[in-house]
C-alpha cells in the first residue's frame, strides 16, 4: 500500500472515531510547546480480540482490552526505538488492518530528514509531519466598540444543556407591508449596529427559516456557552485540546465565542445581537486554543492556535456526530491528512466553509479543498475565482464573560457565510454544497456581499420578500 493509500484509511478511522484520541498529559501547554510531533502508520492484521475500533488509548499496553497484534506492538516500539523517536498515542482499526500513531522526535533531530526516512522504510504505510494553523481574525482598532459589557442586566450564569436544544424558536413574524426597516422585528439592542447582518437581507430569509434541525459544527477555540446571548445555543462542547474530546461545559476563549454569536446568537431575547442561524443545532469542537505567549505582545485579542492532530481528532467526530455544515475559520499550511478528512466530509454530503487566507493567495488548509465555499470579507475578494464574500469588517459579536466586541477578519466573513448557509439547508434541503455555492456566488449584487434572500430564491424557496435594491445578482452587472 501506498502512502496515499494509508492516509485515506487514516482518514477514514479519524472519521469513524466517536471517542477522540486522548491527548498527552499537560493539556494546551504540552499541545502547544511540542511543535515536533509527527504521525506514523504501520500495517496492524490484529487478533481476535474485541477492541473499539478508532477509539484512541494513550497507555494502551495497560489495557487488558487492547486489540492490537503483538507483531504492530513490537513493529511500532522497533520504529520508536530505531528512529529515537517517544510515542504519545496509538489507535488500532482493526477493520482496516492499520495502526497510527503519534510520535514526538527525539531531541536535536530534523523533521523533514527524518519523515524522509520513514517514507522509504517497508514497515510505515504513512508519515506526516504535524503543521500549525491560527484563526483568521484581527481587531478594528479604527472602530470603538459601543458594548464591552452589556446594557441589559445579565441573568445569573447557569451551565449550558448537555444535550442537544430543541429547535423551537417561532418563525419570526412577517413584516407589514409599509414597514421600513427590519428593526422592527427585532427587540435585540443592539441589532442596529449589525451592519452585516443586515447587508445580507438575513432578516428577510428569517420569515421562512431559521436553520432549525440543521446540524452546524464550529471547529475553533472554546465558547464561552454561559454567555446570556449563547445560553442553550450551543447543542454541546468536545475539548480536543485538553480533554480528548471530553464533553465540557464552557471554555470561555476569544474567536470560538465570536464566531459562535455570529452563527447561533439568540433572537428577541431584549440581550446584545441576532445570531444568523439561531435555530441550528451547533456544535463546538475545541481544536485551537489561545495562544497565551502571544497575548499583549500584539495589539487586539491573542491569536489561536490548532494542529493537524487536534484538528484531525475534531474534523472527525464532527463527520461522525453528522454535521450539515462545518465552520473552519483558521488557515495554515497544506496538510493531507486534513484534506483527505475534508474531502470525506463534502462525499457525505456536508458544507465545508473555510475562511480566506491574507493576501487572496488560497493556498494551505482549508481553502485549497476543492469543494469547499472559501470565504473573504466584503472587498477582499475581488479577483480570486469562486470565492464568495461575506461581511467580516467591524462586525459587533460575543465575547466572554458576557460582553460584545467588534471584530474583523476573514473568521467572521466565514461565520456570516455559515449563518447563512444554515438557513439555505434548512429552507432547501435539497440543496448541495455546489448548488448553494452558485447560489450564493450568483446572489452578489451590488453590495458585494452574499445575499441570503436572494440565494433562496434562485434555490427555489417559496414565501420570501427580498429587497430588490440588495439582491441584483451579480451577472447582471
Amino acid at each position: 500500500m501506498g502512502i496515499a493509500g494509508a492516509l485515506a484509511l487514516c482518514v477514514l478511522f479519524v472519521a469513524l472515531a466517536f471517542a477522540g484520541p486522548s491527548q498527552a498529559a499537560g493539556g494546551e501547554d504540552a499541545v502547544a510547546s511540542d511543535a515536533r510531533l509527527i504521525i506514523l502508520a504501520v500495517e496492524d492484521r490484529g487478533e481476535p480480540l474485541p477492541g473499539a475500533g478508532g477509539s484512541a488509548r494513550g497507555d494502551y499496553r495497560r489495557m487488558a482490552g487492547y486489540a492490537g497484534s503483538a507483531r504492530a506492538l513490537a513493529m511500532s516500539e522497533a520504529l520508536a526505538r530505531e528512529y529515537g523517536l517517544r510515542e504519545q498515542s496509538a489507535w488500532t482499526i482493526a477493520p482496516l488492518n492499520l495502526r497510527c500513531m503519534l510520535y514526538a522526535l527525539g531531541a536535536g533531530d530534523d523533521a523533514d530528514a527524518v519523515l524522509a526516512r520513514l517514507r522509504r522504510d517497508a514497515r510505515v504505510k504513512l508519515a506526516q509531519p504535524l503543521n500549525e494553523f491560527e484563526t483568521l481574525s484581527s481587531p478594528a482598532p479604527e472602530t470603538p466598540s459601543p458594548a464591552r459589557a452589556p446594557t441589559t442586566p445579565t441573568p445569573t450564569p447557569t451551565p449550558a444543556p448537555a444535550t442537544a436544544p430543541t429547535p423551537s424558536l417561532p418563525l419570526l413574524p412577517t413584516p407589514a407591508p409599509e414597514a421600513s426597516s427590519t428593526a422592527s422585528l427585532y427587540n435585540d439592542p443592539y441589532f442596529g449596529l449589525q451592519k452585516g447582518f443586515q447587508q445580507m437581507s438575513t432578516a428577510a430569509l428569517q420569515q421562512v427559516s431559521i436553520g432549525a434541525r440543521v446540524k452546524v459544527a464550529v471547529i475553533d477555540t472554546g465558547v464561552d456557552a454561559r454567555h446570556p446571548d449563547l445560553l442553550g445555543q450551543v447543542a454541546s462542547q468536545r475539548d480536543y485540546v485538553a480533554g480528548g474530546g471530553a464533553q465540557v461545559d464552557a471554555v470561555p476563549e476569544r474567536h470560538g465565542t465570536e464566531v459562535m454569536g455570529l452563527i447561533a446568537a439568540k433572537v428577541n431575547n431584549r440581550q446584545g445581537i441576532v445570531g444568523v442561524a439561531p435555530g441550528a443545532v451547533v456544535t463546538s469542537y475545541r481544536a485551537c486554543w489561545t495562544d497565551a505567549a502571544r497575548a499583549g505582545a500584539e495589539a487586539g485579542p491573542a491569536p489561536a492556535r490548532c494542529n493537524s492532530f487536534t484538528l484531525a481528532q475534531a474534523l472527525g467526530a464532527a463527520i461522525a456526530d453528522g454535521a450539515d455544515v462545518i465552520n473552519l475559520s483558521l488557515g495554515g499550511p497544506s496538510d493531507p491528512l486534513l484534506t483527505k478528512l475534508a474531502q470525506h466530509a463534502l462525499s457525505r454530503g456536508a458544507v465545508l466553509v473555510a475562511a480566506a487566507p491574507p493576501g487572496r493567495l488560497g493556498k494551505g488548509f482549508p481553502s485549497e479543498v476543492p469543494g469547499a465555499l472559501v470565504v473573504a470579507s466584503t472587498g477582499e475578494a475581488g479577483g480570486t475565482e469562486g470565492w464568495l464574500a461575506a461581511p467580516g469588517r467591524a462586525v459587533l459579536t460575543t465575547v466572554p464573560g458576557g460582553g460584545y466586541d467588534i471584530d474583523a477578519g476573514s473568521s467572521l466573513a466565514a461565520a456570516h457565510a455559515t449563518g447563512v448557509i444554515a438557513l439555505l439547508r434548512a429552507a432547501a434541503p435539497g440543496a448541495d454544497s455546489q448548488h448553494l455555492k452558485r447560489a450564493l456566488l450568483d446572489s452578489m449584487g451590488v453590495s458585494g456581499a452574499i445575499n441570503a434572500c436572494a440565494a433562496a430564491r434562485a434555490l427555489g424557496v417559496a414565501g420570501l420578500q427580498c429587497d430588490a435594491a440588495k439582491s441584483d445578482r451579480r451577472s447582471t452587472h
